[in-house]
């Protein structure tokens, strides 16, 4: 049962990854998301069902369109990977790891609910990663799943210093962000991750979020290093690099694996 439904929420996940790269790629265009179909962006011709199946259609038709031979951008297939991949971790979080958060014991409620969370977080850091600029459009919908993941985590507690902890630290992170932001003229961290990382903050409470914070600038500096070393000639100690992809990695596996984390406390 646990690998048919694994199955099932994996083809879920690449489907929404299709979805969410017409949202990432028409957003601010003036297209519909909704009434105007998938389109080769070479030729102009509408793609057929056969043609946008999520991941197979890329690998079947070797990443080219079959109308005009073009090829497609690797993101198609990459954006669906990743938001199946996604959508399985945190199915198999509530299913088998730890089947308890706070907003109930029902795997299916829980996996609902945060993959839902995670996939605004997810349009928040890829838009940021291909625009260089966070989106206060997917980062109102992440705000929102934050709230409630924080109002559903004080009820549970119900603990006035454990919620004024939640809240001071995360204002804390985000003060920190927007020093760095404001005293680099923003050069080292953009204005808009200092709102990314005050909801991020909010959304694990504290002190998962000071092990986000760590995290975030190691996986950032680890990152710098690598693209300064194989792509030298495209990368400099100036070049613009989004952060907001860094700060999601690093809420999502704080958030996953949280234990790791323990000492901090």
């Amino acid at each position: 049962m646990l690998i048919l439904e694994s199955i099932f929420v994996f083809a879920l996940g690449a489907i929404c990854g299709s979805f969410f790269n017409v949202l990432i790629l028409r957003k601010n265009t003036g297209e519909s998301v909704v009434w105007e179909g998938s389109r080769c962006l070479s030729c102009g011709h509408k793609l057929a069902p056969l043609d946008i199946i999520p991941i197979f259609s890329y690998l079947f038709l070797g990443g080219k369109c079959r109308y005009c031979g073009s090829k497609f951008s690797a993101q198609y297939p990459f954006v669906e990977f990743l938001v199946a991949c996604l959508a399985l971790a945190i199915y198999l979080k509530f299913a088998v790891i730890s089947p308890y958060s706070p907003i109930g014991e029902t795997p299916y409620l829980q996996w609902l609910f945060y993959f839902s969370a995670f996939s605004a977080l997810f349009l928040v850091a890829t838009y940021d990663f291909r625009q260089k600029i966070i989106d206060t459009h997917f980062l109102y919908v992440f705000l929102a799943f934050s709230a409630l993941e924080a109002i559903w985590r004080w009820k549970l507690i119900m603990d006035l210093g454990f919620i004024a902890q939640d809240i001071i630290s995360s204002f804390a992170i985000a003060l920190f962000f927007y020093l760095v932001w404001f005293f680099s003229g923003g050069r080292w961290m953009g204005r808009g991750d200092t709102d990314l990382a005050f909801v991020a903050s909010l959304f694990l409470g504290f002190p998962l979020n000071i092990g986000m914070l760590l995290l975030s600038f190691w996986i950032g500096g680890f990152s710098g290093i690598l693209l300064l070393v194989f792509r030298g000639s495209k990368y400099g100690l100036k070049s613009e690099i989004p952060f907001g992809p860094f700060l999601a990695l690093a809420l999502f596996i704080a958030w996953y694996f949280g234990g790791l984390f323990s000492f901090l406390w």
